[in-house]
């Protein structure tokens, strides 16, 4: 196991396109220190190992954004990029973040983009108020139209009067207006993911509840519609990642954490919807699990795991963390290694953000304008950097929008800010 670093730390090879660095002169001739890794940046030329990013263009969305979406409503590979906002709704225009007396409100934004920026579009009616905040937000194939649709889980300012529900939006991008369905659920939502769960070609929806030991999970209907909900008990307060294949059967397995009982563990699928728990990992308290990805870190064949881990508020004594873990092929984990989380890791995405073909690790550090990065050699992470962004990151996504095939670094903050950091331009 590796232990945690505090700092930067050099490996073999300092001076070449990709080594650690913290002033020019650490790098070789015509590179550049560059968010502490060597590079040759500025030159429109992607080099692999390089951590280039050119200046970000911000749009402000008048809220907290709470999720990113990159969302390809004809499957065409032009992908739009979709902001859920959660705002003040008290006093109307709605504006900041909410608060914890007033209502809140839920808006979905696109970011268009045009010559040198993004424009955002309300997604929605904008005369049509929504009450209630939005956590998290998916896109799947429900109806097998042939387009993607859009699902937001709705959490509502009063749970104890009103249920929390799905609100599905059909051909939205496609259409003028898309056809709307809302569905009640029986859970007090946290998270949603649309994954083919049964294998019959369309995307269903697994839904995380804030308090219950269970994950709700809908079966799409060819068509426009779900079966009944099925409870599928599992963790307290489950928090799954989008579901991947960890057994290598060809069906999507579910991995999730639990905040209430710190914990991570793979629930294998057994082709059907049906999940079955595998042996858990226990999280030492204090430290709480708040989010999770997946990725092939080693490039075994295998998928493997890694949990953002925050430190309590109050208590500086302890540490936030990054825990990496092993996956095995058959649904067990093992772990691999125990890194820097920052200040208060609130989520975080496993991507190749200096294209050398192995999956980093980026932390949103909600306390921070900092984002922590791990950055993968051969399958361990000896190397921590940071990259400078907007103040207080939440969501994190790495996507080609300005269609350059090459994908971008993409920051929705809890100040309403949506930061989209081209990658080597």
């Amino acid at each position: 196991m590796l232990s945690a670093l505090g700092g930067l730390s050099c490996f073999d090879g300092v001076g070449t396109v990709g080594a650690v660095c913290e002033v020019d002169q650490q790098c070789g001739l015509d590179q550049s220190c560059d968010n502490s890794v060597c590079g040759v940046c500025g030159d429109g030329t992607i080099q692999p190992g390089e951590l280039c990013f050119g200046a970000s263009s911000e749009e402000n969305v008048f809220g907290e954004v709470t999720d990113l979406l990159a969302f390809d409503p004809e499957g065409d590979g032009f992908p739009l990029l979709i902001a859920t906002v959660n705002s003040n709704c008290a006093n109307p225009p709605m504006t900041g973040p909410p608060t914890a007396q007033g209502d809140s409100c839920w808006d979905v934004f696109a970011l268009v983009a045009d010559d040198d920026n993004f424009e955002a579009i309300n997604g929605l009616d904008p005369e049509n108020k929504r009450d209630g905040r939005v956590p998290q937000a998916s896109s799947g194939n429900f109806d097998g139209s042939g387009t993607s649709d859009i699902a937001l889980a709705v959490f509502p300012n009063d749970p104890l009067v009103d249920p929390s529900q799905l609100v599905i939006a059909y051909n939205f991008g496609v259409d003028p207006v898309a056809m709307i369905e809302e569905i009640d659920i029986s859970l007090q939502v946290r998270s949603i993911h649309a994954a083919d769960m049964n294998g019959d070609g369309l995307d269903d929806l697994l839904v995380g509840g804030q308090l219950s030991s269970s994950l709700a999970l809908y079966i799409a209907q060819p068509g426009v519609g779900f079966e009944a909900e099925r409870l599928l008990v599992t963790l307290p307060a489950p928090r799954p990642a989008p579901p991947v294949d960890m057994d290598n059967d060809g069906d999507l397995d579910v991995v999730l954490i639990s905040e209430l009982e710190p914990s991570v563990r793979v629930e294998l699928n057994n082709g059907a919807g049906m999940l079955t728990p595998q042996p858990r990992l226990m999280i030492e308290s204090p430290l709480v699990p708040r989010d999770v990805a997946t990725a092939d870190f080693d490039r075994d064949g295998n998928v493997d795991v890694v949990v953002f881990i925050s430190a309590p508020f109050n208590q500086t004594e302890i540490l936030s963390e990054v825990r990496v873990y092993r996956g095995l092929g058959d649904g067990s984990l093992e772990l691999q290694a125990t890194l820097p989380g920052g200040e208060l890791p609130i989520s975080g995405v496993a991507a190749d953000v200096n294209f050398d073909g192995w999956p980093d690790i980026v932390v949103a550090d909600i306390q921070e304008d900092k984002l922590p990065v791990h950055i993968n050699r051969a399958g361990s992470f000896p190397d921590f950097v940071t990259i400078d962004v907007a103040a207080a990151p939440r969501a994190l996504m790495f996507e080609d929008f300005n269609l350059d095939d090459v994908p971008d670094l993409v920051i929705g903050n809890a100040n309403g800010v949506v930061a989209v950091v081209p990658s080597e331009n």
